[in-house]
């Protein structure tokens, strides 16, 4: 999926106005932006790895690509984020301005904000003074508990030099059935894909859940737990209070994260693991 520009640029004066040393023999025209893994036709994406990429695509890259446009970089990630924030800056996105549907079977509390771009299903309940940012989707018979915030940006910088850019955040959040947010819950919107939160996930108060996090069917979060960026999470799991789970780690199915536990390595699934850092204690 690209994330849509206002208006078509030339990424050869878009890196001009950026600051950054042009390293092509030929302009691109660029009407979006995409991850690699979902990347479409006409948009911009970065590689700093040597992998299969999508064929002509447009890439900044430390790669040469047979089947792809590169525009060479060093840093492919640090030059990526300062095309994104200036285009963020100084084009804009196309997303999320639509009106949002709020189903006539929502429960919506005081003091709630809706943002546009967003879609409230059936019998879902919004307690007081939670925040649902752009593009936000709930599925039917869930709830927000008070003072949440859902979709907002995550924590994303780059530090250039002396600067600190940050990284703009165009994916979503989207809830699935039968889920429910606890109260003073923040849940991030995507980088460039979406958080994504399964049917039937139960998540406590005081919840950390970072960008681009994937929490599968019936999972349980509990209190002050904190979710770190690109992590997932399998069905049925459960993840015990202050429980600090490091970016871009997988849970397996149906296990247990202990007390304060520190997770620094991948969790099979069904088993039990606690500790600083957390050590697998059993498999169930």
């Amino acid at each position: 999926m690209g994330y849509k520009l206002k208006s078509k640029v030339s990424l050869k004066e878009v890196f001009e106005q950026a600051g950054i040393v042009w390293k092509s023999e030929k302009d691109y025209l660029i009407d979006a932006i995409s991850s690699l893994n979902n990347y479409t036709d006409g948009s911009l994406s970065f590689c700093n790895k040597n992998i299969e990429v999508p064929h002509n695509s447009i890439l900044i890259s430390n790669q040469n690509f047979d089947n792809a446009q590169v525009i060479f970089s060093e840093s492919p990630r640090t030059h990526f984020v300062q095309i994104l924030a200036w285009l963020n800056e100084n084009i804009g996105f196309d997303l999320y301005n639509e009106d949002s549907i709020i189903d006539s079977t929502a429960i919506i509390g005081t003091n709630v904000v809706i943002e546009s771009g967003c879609h409230i299903g059936k019998n879902v309940v919004i307690e007081p003074n939670a925040v649902i940012h752009k593009g936000t989707i709930i599925g039917d018979n869930s709830r927000i508990r008070s003072c949440s915030s859902i979709g907002s940006d995550g924590f994303g910088f780059e530090r250039i030099g002396d600067e600190i850019v940050r990284f703009p955040h165009l994916g979503r959040v989207r809830i699935g059935q039968n889920v429910e947010v606890g109260a003073c819950v923040a849940i991030a919107r995507g980088t460039l894909s979406d958080t994504v939160i399964h049917d039937q996930v139960k998540i406590d108060n005081l919840v950390h859940i970072a960008h681009n996090v994937i929490i599968h069917k019936g999972a349980f979060v509990i209190a002050c737990a904190e979710v770190s960026g690109s992590v997932e999470i399998g069905k049925n799991a459960w993840i015990a209070p202050n429980a600090c789970i490091n970016q871009k780690l997988k849970v397996g199915d149906g296990a247990l994260v202990g007390l304060g536990a520190v997770v620094t390595k991948n969790v099979d699934s069904d088993s039990i693991v606690a500790g600083n850092p957390a050590k697998k204690l059993v498999k169930r």
